[in-house]
């Protein structure tokens, strides 16, 4: 049990926001804690931090928060992995859904496909971006892609703009209109571990520690499997 009416800053990761929503009114009744919380991708939240941004603790990429720690700015040993997460891929409620069950198909679904959209700076749009370059077909596909600063790439396509969205499964699941057809193949699957961890400068740790144990309870992981991640209990 935290003291009464202790306020606590979070920054999260927009893959987390369905769960968040759902699971912090509980935490706020347990603790009898006020949780205010700020979204966006991990690499904006990154950049934002290191221009002077804080908070009491932060929910995001496992790999970020280690540069974090490493740059004195996040808590050193207060990263704790909570829930793994899948990039997965979508197209207009109601549309064909086309084969990406292997790592040919998915190739040759990109190829052909008349538009996709992903992340610029979203864990899941970096890594699709990479993944590009990396078999080769880079030049084709962004020539028909609508790359989002940030936000849910699944929007345009439940709007009729885009024929395929690109995005971790969690943040798919956040809209409506559209039909999450399959998760990338195994062969060019990218699972992310998703981490809590404290800013140096928090005057909350107590408050953190009661997120931290809260974050690995058995109706968190409902709310995550929910959601289309993956729990690490």
């Amino acid at each position: 049990m935290t003291t009464p009416n202790q306020s606590l800053k979070l920054f999260s990761t927009i893959a987390m926001r369905n769960v968040l929503k759902e699971i912090i009114p509980e935490f706020e009744k347990r603790t009898d804690a006020h949780v205010t919380i700020e979204y966006g991708a991990t690499a904006q939240l990154s950049e934002r931090i290191r221009a002077g941004a804080r908070a009491d603790a932060i929910m995001a990429v496992s790999t970020s928060i280690d540069e974090l720690i490493k740059e004195n700015i996040l808590h050193s040993g207060s990263r704790l992995d909570f829930v793994s997460s899948d990039v997965a891929m979508a197209v207009k409620q109601g549309a064909p859904a086309p084969d990406i069950s292997t790592a040919e198909a998915f190739k040759a679904t990109l190829l052909s496909c008349r538009s996709i959209c992903f992340s610029k700076q979203g864990a899941s749009g970096m890594y699709f971006a990479s993944l590009l370059k990396k078999i080769g077909i880079e030049d084709e596909v962004r020539a028909k892609a609508l790359v989002l600063p940030e936000g849910l790439t699944g929007e345009p396509v439940a709007r009729g703009e885009i024929e395929l969205a690109v995005q971790q499964m969690s943040e798919l699941m956040q809209v409506s209109g559209i039909h999450i057809f399959a998760k990338l193949p195994p062969a060019v699957q990218q699972s992310t571990i998703f981490s809590l961890a404290s800013f140096t400068e928090t005057k909350q740790a107590k408050v953190i520690q009661s997120l931290a144990t809260f974050m690995h309870s058995p109706e968190v992981a409902a709310a995550l499997r929910s959601q289309g991640l993956g729990p690490l209990l």
